[in-house]
Protein backbone atom coordinates (compact mmCIF):
# COMPACT_ATOMS: atom_id res chain seq x y z
CA UNK A 1 0.00 0.00 0.00
CA UNK A 2 1.33 3.44 -0.89
CA UNK A 3 1.91 5.93 1.89
CA UNK A 4 1.58 9.73 1.64
CA UNK A 5 5.34 10.11 2.02
CA UNK A 6 5.82 8.34 -1.35
CA UNK A 7 4.81 11.67 -2.91
CA UNK A 8 7.41 13.69 -0.96
CA UNK A 9 9.90 14.20 -3.79
CA UNK A 10 11.35 17.57 -2.86
CA UNK A 11 13.89 18.43 -0.16
CA UNK A 12 13.30 21.19 2.37
CA UNK A 13 15.69 22.39 5.05
CA UNK A 14 14.73 23.38 8.56
CA UNK A 15 16.21 24.51 11.83
CA UNK A 16 14.86 24.89 15.35
CA UNK A 17 14.95 28.30 17.01
CA UNK A 18 17.03 27.72 20.15
CA UNK A 19 16.86 31.22 21.64
CA UNK A 20 17.52 34.87 20.91
CA UNK A 21 20.77 36.82 20.84
CA UNK A 22 21.40 40.14 22.62
CA UNK A 23 19.71 42.00 19.75
CA UNK A 24 16.59 39.81 19.77
CA UNK A 25 17.50 37.97 16.57
CA UNK A 26 16.58 34.26 16.66
CA UNK A 27 19.46 31.83 17.11
CA UNK A 28 19.10 28.60 15.16
CA UNK A 29 20.23 25.08 15.83
CA UNK A 30 21.76 22.86 13.15
CA UNK A 31 20.10 22.77 9.74
CA UNK A 32 18.44 19.46 8.81
CA UNK A 33 16.79 18.25 5.64
CA UNK A 34 13.57 16.36 5.03
CA UNK A 35 11.61 15.00 2.11
CA UNK A 36 8.50 17.04 1.42
CA UNK A 37 5.94 18.17 -1.08
CA UNK A 38 5.90 21.96 -1.44
CA UNK A 39 2.83 23.50 -2.97
CA UNK A 40 2.02 27.16 -3.60
CA UNK A 41 -1.15 28.14 -1.79
CA UNK A 42 -3.19 31.29 -1.35
CA UNK A 43 -5.19 30.59 1.77
CA UNK A 44 -6.20 32.63 4.76
CA UNK A 45 -4.85 30.90 7.89
CA UNK A 46 -5.55 31.77 11.51
CA UNK A 47 -2.57 31.29 13.83
CA UNK A 48 -2.66 30.13 17.45
CA UNK A 49 -3.15 33.72 18.61
CA UNK A 50 -6.19 34.21 16.37
CA UNK A 51 -4.40 36.47 13.88
CA UNK A 52 -5.09 35.95 10.19
CA UNK A 53 -2.26 35.41 7.69
CA UNK A 54 -2.30 34.83 3.96
CA UNK A 55 -0.32 31.63 3.46
CA UNK A 56 1.89 31.48 0.38
CA UNK A 57 2.83 27.78 0.61
CA UNK A 58 1.74 24.55 2.22
CA UNK A 59 4.33 21.86 2.87
CA UNK A 60 3.51 18.19 3.38
CA UNK A 61 6.23 16.30 5.26
CA UNK A 62 6.77 13.59 7.85
CA UNK A 63 9.44 15.68 9.60
CA UNK A 64 8.52 16.66 13.17
CA UNK A 65 8.18 20.39 12.44
CA UNK A 66 6.63 22.86 14.87
CA UNK A 67 5.95 26.58 15.02
CA UNK A 68 9.43 26.97 16.55
CA UNK A 69 11.19 25.92 13.35
CA UNK A 70 12.38 28.02 10.42
CA UNK A 71 12.24 26.55 6.93
CA UNK A 72 13.94 27.04 3.59
CA UNK A 73 12.21 25.95 0.40
CA UNK A 74 14.03 23.86 -2.22
CA UNK A 75 16.86 25.83 -3.82
CA UNK A 76 17.03 28.54 -1.14
CA UNK A 77 20.30 29.42 0.60
CA UNK A 78 20.23 27.94 4.11
CA UNK A 79 23.08 30.21 5.23
CA UNK A 80 20.82 33.24 4.71
CA UNK A 81 18.62 33.58 7.80
CA UNK A 82 16.55 36.23 6.02
CA UNK A 83 15.37 33.57 3.55
CA UNK A 84 14.13 31.30 6.36
CA UNK A 85 10.37 31.13 6.60
CA UNK A 86 8.37 30.94 9.79
CA UNK A 87 5.43 28.51 9.93
CA UNK A 88 2.04 30.12 10.54
CA UNK A 89 0.30 26.84 11.40
CA UNK A 90 1.16 23.15 11.60
CA UNK A 91 -1.55 20.50 11.21
CA UNK A 92 -0.83 16.88 12.12
CA UNK A 93 -2.73 14.17 10.25
CA UNK A 94 -3.04 10.96 12.21
CA UNK A 95 -4.15 7.42 11.43
CA UNK A 96 -6.83 5.44 13.27
CA UNK A 97 -4.37 4.54 16.04
CA UNK A 98 -3.45 8.19 16.68
CA UNK A 99 0.00 7.94 15.07
CA UNK A 100 1.09 11.01 13.10
CA UNK A 101 1.30 10.10 9.41
CA UNK A 102 2.44 13.50 8.12
CA UNK A 103 2.22 17.21 8.81
CA UNK A 104 0.86 20.13 6.81
CA UNK A 105 2.96 23.21 7.45
CA UNK A 106 1.51 26.54 6.34
CA UNK A 107 3.94 29.35 5.46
Amino acid sequence: MASPSDRFRQIIFYSLVTGRDAHGKPMLGPVSSARARVQPSRRLIRDAGGNEHLASHVIYTDAALTLLHRLWLPGEDTSDFNRARRPVAVDELVDGAGVVIFRKVWL
